[in-house]
């Protein structure tokens, strides 16, 4: 059963009360300026995703009875705010989960907009351009693997927030190598052929990160447990190990997936802050890639 045309999230542009079908992709407990529990909700249908507050009796039991990446029936009103603002968002009355027959997956599967053919062109002549021999090999024992590279052209970037659809991760991973084509062009002593490996493998541990393929986005179980920066940095050391790499340049390649989330500080899962100019670009590449994306996506 599909939903109605005008209850998918790139028409909720009027304050009104409603009753549909999204994904749940997020839920967090919060706690108001006055001191109040809530729950906050990210929804998602193909066409986006809007943010639900939920104000329960008890709000620990509800969080515990949503489960991600379900479907389900929701009640609320749909309100701007900040009014004047052009953003909405949702206050939810109450949520339902709905079996497989009571809704159409097709309307909860977000995907990638652009031409595949030409981001996957793009990384193939950005890698037989490199003069360094051993990080074009690396790089072709990736995405020179048929199945590797099935996956990679499918799997999203994110759950919420960035390029979370499928098509997502090459979207984002061509937009950073893109920004960091640019900054090469400013800042010339960049070493081009290291920056653009850690570009191409920085995020590839999100292809086991997240489940996809037959349903709204998910996390793994093992994405739960150790994250896409120690997934991506195993797989690239392993692939290193087996391809005998100078050690020099693996770790100059590790660090730079270890710490394109920034400082340490920030929060944001970099067990090292960037040391190296090249980490540094990586860095900063990929959170405007990112910010700008989630921005454009609101």
């Amino acid at each position: 059963m599909s939903k109605k045309e005008e209850d998918f999230i790139e028409n909720l542009n009027v304050a009104r009360d409603i009753i549909s079908k999204f994904a749940i992709a997020e839920k967090i407990i919060r706690t108001s300026a006055k001191g109040r529990k809530y729950l906050d909700i990210t929804l998602t249908d193909k066409t986006g995703q809007i943010d639900g507050r939920m104000f329960p009796d008890d709000v620990d039991v509800t969080h515990d009875s949503i489960k991600l990446g379900t479907i389900c029936r929701i009640r609320g009103r749909v309100s701007e705010f900040p009014s004047g603002s052009g953003k909405y968002n949702m206050v939810i009355n109450d949520i339902n989960e709905l079996s497989e027959n009571d809704y159409n997956i097709n309307d909860f599967v977000m995907a990638s907009e652009s031409n595949q053919e030409d981001l996957v062109e793009e990384i193939s002549k950005t890698i037989s351009g490199m003069k360094n021999t051993e990080l074009k090999d690396l790089l072709r024992s990736f995405f020179c693997d048929k199945k590797f590279a099935e996956q990679f052209y499918k799997a999203p970037a994110a759950i919420v927030h960035h390029h979370n659809y499928l098509g997502g991760l090459i979207d984002h991973t061509v937009g950073v190598l893109r920004i960091c084509k640019t900054s090469c062009k400013i800042f010339p002593d960049l070493d081009k052929d290291l920056l653009y490996t850690g570009v191409l493998l920085h995020d590839i541990g999100k292809m086991k990160t997240y489940t996809y393929g037959t349903g709204p986005i998910g996390i793994s179980e093992i994405g739960k447990l150790l994250d896409h920066l120690y997934l991506s940095c195993e797989m690239v050391k392993d692939k290193m190990a087996e391809l005998e790499t100078q050690e020099e340049l693996s770790n100059q390649i590790l660090h730079m997936i270890l710490s394109h989330h920034g400082e340490v500080s920030n929060g944001w899962g970099s067990t090292v802050n960037p040391k190296t100019p090249e980490a540094m670009a990586l860095h900063y590449a990929d959170n405007m890639d990112a910010k700008v994306k989630e921005a454009l996506q609101r």
